[in-house]
């Protein structure tokens, strides 16, 4: 998933009160979180059945800058100079309509995958916040958010956070 979908759930770094020094910390690795809880999954496949025709899409431009490099390529000895420049024009504008494509697709996923998790990743920070503060965590950091040179298993929160999620949040029929 997109670092702008970690950014969108950095909230739930919730400092608890306490002193600094009491050290009960966890973190949640929120992209693995967001993708894994059942509803996640079911968001990230309706994000796919959205992304697969468009995907198809660029299929058909990509093929399209194929074949023309195909007709160059079959036609550079045997047409006339005038035949292979529009042949050449032909691939320069169907890569750039593929680019073009490529990049409008690109946005658009990124916007319906923040469009299509954002519920999701609002519910787990709630429920790692409530979590941290039931349990007595002074602070639960965003796995991967930090260079981290080490992190115990046991400070791992988030198969905990995942189970409590499916069951506060049950996926709808």
């Amino acid at each position: 998933m997109r670092k702008r979908l970690v950014a969108g759930v950095l909230f739930f770094a919730a400092f608890c009160a306490g002193p600094a020094t009491a050290g009960k910390i966890g973190f949640v690795d929120a992209e693995r979180a967001v993708a894994q809880v059942k509803e996640g999954a079911l968001k990230l496949q309706e994000l796919e059945e959205w992304a697969a025709p468009r995907r198809q899409q660029l299929e058909v431009a990509a093929a399209r800058v194929t074949e023309i490099r195909k007709q160059i390529n079959d036609q550079r000895n045997v047409s006339s100079r005038e035949t292979l420049e529009r042949l050449q024009r032909d691939e320069v504008q169907a890569r750039r309509d593929f680019e073009d494509q490529k990049r409008q697709f690109d946005r658009d996923l990124a916007a319906k995958q923040d469009e299509f998790l954002a519920d999701v990743a609002v519910k787990v920070g709630a429920v790692a916040t409530d979590y941290g503060e039931q349990n007595g965590y002074d602070a639960i950091f965003v796995l991967k958010a930090q260079p981290l040179v080490f992190v115990s298993d046991s400070a791992d929160l988030t198969d905990t956070i995942i189970r409590l999620y499916d069951t506060r949040f049950p996926p709808k029929s």
